[in-house]
């Protein structure tokens, strides 16, 4: 038998013998090396990972910036053309933009989300077709345009994976389309993934040269062999100084155009909420493993009579280091494997539900490189963390530990201590973090959205612009779905929003004020936009402050008018009276005034984050498009009203579905989703760490009474009161939790910058928190100390002067 397997076999029989000591260790090590597989795989998934494109460090985004309004947009068509033939740093240039398709495949119509997208689009992204071709530049343009590349996830659930499928019509928003490619799945811009495509063929309109604000698309772009991001952004800075001159508008402007990693764009926005989890795991990690340290320390403690007679036979110091590292690692890589199933249930729960609405999600999973990171740590945790205890264990006093009747040495009670402090420091960082984290989701959840959530139920309706070109088609489609909504038994009221709150739509646009002249160097007036029918503001519970709704009366050959909200009205007439005053989307030879009949409550419309933008509303009326949301106000449960509505937009086309269907509740709920997760998991991960921390105090200063016992004994003995002695031990614990509190309020400093982005309406250095946190954490310490201190006032001096 080898000595490696003579030292398992000897561990194993240990931890037999000790259950409560293995079970506690394997506890330990299992939660803190499955929280950190977790969240670690996550990590790896969303940021880790390269993006699924051929090169993806080529691959840029490139939009029109605003600074003085934060703002970041797509290009206009113009706009596009022409940096696709003036740029010096691009090989591949593309257009995109959403595109609602209704797919007619089977019984029922399905709505999928699908993009419009220039021939050069795969190309620009490095994406090969599994299976035909992209497109080509012939197919941009309108009437040759009827051609589909599929998504390889739609080719297989919808066509069963059918390789002649290439050359098949399909029927997508009523019309025939022929299928030319299937390209792989895994690229998405966004959390919903693209299942459809179809060639972006461009309209007059959409190529006007003097609308180049009308920036309706996205753009991609691959670099040029050898370039970088940043000469991108330089050769672009030159094309900004290009359209300015051209324009020559005549007034100064900080618009400009930005150049961004694909990276970047996908997954910058959850960038720093991922990075605030792992360094959360790995605190607890770093608790889980001190407190291990401890165990093993205490375990040592308890073994070193053991020890000391197997020196005594011979042993040798590097024999005894191997055993109880050999224990260490082995009861690491137990520990770990439960932890990798701890982690394997997590990660599938997350997976499912997306619980902060994170980017490629379908990349996360327990693959290769979590699994190499697993095992690091638990071998890392096993020999870094048993190493301190054994060669602690390994140097026994002989002569002392023989004599019949000892209780065993103090050596390590430094060592514990220390170990302690981190463990106090850790958790204060990570209590601390949760508190900010918890006072901010508060108040996020605490903003007013302007409307009422309850009881209302909202679906998406989009029209195929073939079967409804005209404005009069559309208009008359939806207003007989709204009648007909409202005649239905359990409806309060219904209307129609092109971008409902909490939808993430940002539909935003700059406008004109009559009588109002920008600053120098600064942009026009902006802020979102909304086209709604009659009912809308009653269906959603907004209050109309001045004037009126929007009526049946306010059709196309109408009086043009629009309703804006408090916001608008108090910036650009303050103290006046706004009902009357016009605002435009023109240009100077035709403002397009359209004049104010109403004021409506501030809304939000996607977070509090981004909730300062002026918002103005015209009739649906007046500015059709081919999607609708539909907003019902229900006397009951809302979604008992969806079979009925289902059927009754099928009544009246056969070919068109309902889409994202959800009670605003949920959508409201929805919006909160990233702080509320990071909430919760802080808060677990908090509590995880101060419980770990009340065992160690609790744990150390159990040991310190059971070696001072004798101490103890003669001061009883020489007349000190039973309330000296409990002060005394409790002295001893807070001032460990004392010095690890100072330690801890520098790193919860530090952690507070790095949230600061996570943060909402709560300062990093938040003296309540700040306060609240590390008196609870004293109190905690208080309480893990008090049950030794007692059991120190119990000590019967008799007693503890014989134990010697």
């Amino acid at each position: 038998m080898t000595p490696l397997f003579q030292d398992i076999r000897y561990a194993l029989r240990s931890f037999r013998k000790s259950p409560g000591f293995t079970l506690t260790a394997l506890l330990t090590v299992a939660l803190g090396v499955g929280a950190n597989t977790a969240i670690f795989s996550v990590v790896n998934g969303v940021l880790l990972q390269p993006l699924p494109l051929g090169e993806p460090e080529r691959v840029a985004l490139v939009g029109h910036i605003y600074k003085s309004i934060n703002l970041s947009t797509g290009v206009s068509g113009a706009g596009y053309k022409y940096y696709r033939e003036q740029n010096r740093v691009f090989e591949k240039t593309a257009g995109f933009t959403g595109w609602e398709a209704n797919l007619a495949n089977g019984n029922e119509p399905e709505r999928l989300v699908g993009q419009r997208a220039t021939s050069e689009y795969f190309a620009a992204l490095g994406i090969t077709p599994v299976l035909g071709r992209g497109f080509t530049q012939d197919e941009e343009v309108l009437g040759a345009d009827k051609v589909l590349v599929l998504s390889e996830g739609l080719w297989i659930r919808d066509f069963g994976r059918d390789p002649s499928i290439l050359g098949k019509s399909v029927v997508v928003n009523g019309e025939a389309h022929q299928v030319v490619g299937v390209v792989p799945n895994g690229f998405q811009f966004g959390t919903d993934p693209i299942a459809i495509w179809k060639p972006l063929a461009f309209t007059p309109q959409q190529v006007d040269p003097d609308c180049w604000g009308c920036e309706w698309m996205s753009m991609v772009a691959r670099l040029k062999p050898g370039v970088t991001l940043d000469a991108a952004r330089k050769d672009l800075s030159r094309l900004t100084t290009q359209v300015i001159e051209m324009q020559n508008t005549g007034r100064d402007t900080d618009w400009g155009l930005y150049a961004r990693a694909a990276t970047e764009q996908v997954v910058g926005n959850i960038r720093p909420a991922l990075l605030v989890l792992m360094g959360a795991v790995g605190f607890v990690l770093l608790i889980a493993c001190a407190n291990l340290a401890n165990l093993l320390l205490a375990r040592a403690t308890a073994r070193q009579r053991e020890i000391a007679v197997r020196t005594a036979m011979g042993a040798s110091r590097w024999r005894l280091i191997r055993q109880l590292l050999t224990e260490s690692v082995l009861l690491s890589a137990i520990g770990g494997s439960a932890g990798l199933l701890i982690a394997f249930g997590a990660v599938k729960a997350m997976v499912a539900s997306n619980p902060m609405r994170m980017p490629r999600m379908d990349a996360v999973g327990l693959d290769g490189s979590v699994l190499l990171f697993t095992s690091g740590i638990t071998l890392l945790l096993g020999v870094l963390f048993g190493l301190a205890p054994a060669i602690q264990a390994a140097r026994p006093a002989l002569h002392g530990m023989l004599k019949e009747g000892m209780r065993g040495s103090q050596r390590g009670g430094g060592l514990r201590a220390t170990l302690v402090v981190s463990e106090v420091a850790l958790a204060l960082v990570l209590l601390i973090g949760a508190g900010l984290m918890m006072k901010s989701f508060r108040q996020w959840v605490a903003v007013d959205p302007g409307f009422t959530s309850a009881q209302v139920l909202t679906f998406g309706v989009s029209l195929p612009n073939s079967k409804y070109p005209t404005a009069e088609q559309q208009v008359a489609f939806f207003d007989r779905l709204r009648h007909d909504i409202a005649a239905m038994p359990g409806v309060v009221s219904v209307g129609g929003n092109v971008a409902l709150p909490m939808s993430n739509n940002n539909w935003t646009r700059s406008f004109r004020v009559e009588g109002y002249q920008p600053p120098p160097k600064a942009n026009g007036p902006w802020g979102d936009f909304r086209t709604v029918t009659p009912g809308y503001f009653a269906a959603m519970g907004i209050p109309v402050k001045r004037g009126r709704e929007f009526e049946e009366s306010d059709v196309a050959k109408g009086r043009m008018v629009a309703i804006v909200d408090e916001v608008l009205a108090n910036k650009y007439w303050p103290g006046q009276d706004p009902i009357g005053r016009r605002v435009g989307y023109g240009n100077d030879a035709d403002p397009g005034w359209l004049e104010v009949v109403g004021v409506v409550g501030h809304v939000m419309q996607n977070s509090p984050k981004d909730d300062e933008h002026t918002q103005l509303y015209q009739p649906f009326a007046q500015a059709s498009f081919t999607q609708l949301g539909l907003a019902v106000k229900a006397k009951g449960d809302p979604l008992a009203l969806v079979p009925a509505i289902r059927k009754l937009v099928l009544t009246i086309d056969p070919q068109q579905p309902i889409y994202d269907v959800r009670a605003m509740d949920e959508r409201l709920a929805g919006s909160s989703s990233q702080p509320r997760f990071l909430s919760l998991l802080l808060g677990l991960f908090a509590a995880v760490a101060a419980t770990l921390a009340a065992v160690g105090i609790y744990g150390v200063m159990s040991y310190t009474v059971a070696q001072q016992t004798r101490e103890l004994g003669i001061r009883l003995a020489l007349g000190a009161g039973t309330g000296s002695v409990l002060r005394l031990v409790l002295h001893r614990g807070l001032i460990m939790a004392g010095i690890g509190i100072a330690l801890g309020v520098g790193g919860a400093l530090a952690l507070g910058k790095v949230m600061s982005t996570q943060l909402f309406q709560t300062k990093a250095a938040d003296p309540i928190v700040f306060g609240v946190v590390s008196l609870g954490l004293v109190v905690v310490a208080l309480l893990a100390t008090l049950i030794p201190a007692r059991r120190a006032m119990r000590v019967d001096p008799i007693v503890a002067l014989r134990s010697e």
